[in-house]
């Protein structure tokens, strides 16, 4: 086997730290059998969703995240390792990540920080399902209208009730 050797470490560590403290999500996955061809697919797929892939090496990554809270996920790395950050929405990333999963049986999940959260690969998939935030901001729209038409229903309701009080009033006094 040829090792990849790096010409400037330091550089590549510090763009591996710029990228872990910028990513809304970061996912560690195992692509061993994944042909060449698949993983261009799979970037390119990806893409879409602000999630790229990086096959790194395990002790260069160890070292970007040394200090962050998510060094201690990163711990027991081994084998051939890719790193999905997502730069989007962190539910966004875990959807496109647990499809792609799906779709691609050498394509594994291993472990995953969302949103400050250490997850094993079930967590991953259990956030896929949730819903987005524009969903839940449209959900949540959808919750207050019912809320504020019958405020305006109970409203009028009164509105009538006093006004029904008030003509019956006047025609007694008539």
């Amino acid at each position: 086997m040829v090792e990849k050797h790096y010409k400037d470490k330091a550089a590549l560590v510090a763009q591996l730290r710029d990228e872990l403290t910028r990513a809304s999500a970061v996912v560690v996955t195992e692509y061993r059998g994944l042909k060449a061809g698949d993983l261009v697919k799979l970037r390119s797929g990806l893409r879409e969703s602000q999630v790229t892939v990086r096959v790194v090496k395990n002790s260069l990554l160890r070292r970007a995240a040394e200090g962050m809270p998510l060094a201690d996920m990163l711990g027991d790395l081994a084998g051939p390792t890719a790193v999905a950050f997502g730069f989007g929405e962190a539910t966004d990333a875990a959807k496109a990540l647990d499809k792609s999963a799906g779709a691609m049986e050498p394509f594994i999940l291993k472990s995953g920080y969302i949103e400050n959260m250490v997850l094993d690969a079930n967590g991953i998939t259990a956030i896929a399902k949730l819903p987005g935030k524009t969903e839940m901001h449209s959900q949540f729209a959808g919750v207050m209208e019912g809320f504020v038409g019958e405020f305006v229903f109970l409203v009028d309701a009164v509105i009538r009730e006093f006004h029904g009080l008030l003509e019956a009033k006047s025609e007694q006094m008539a």
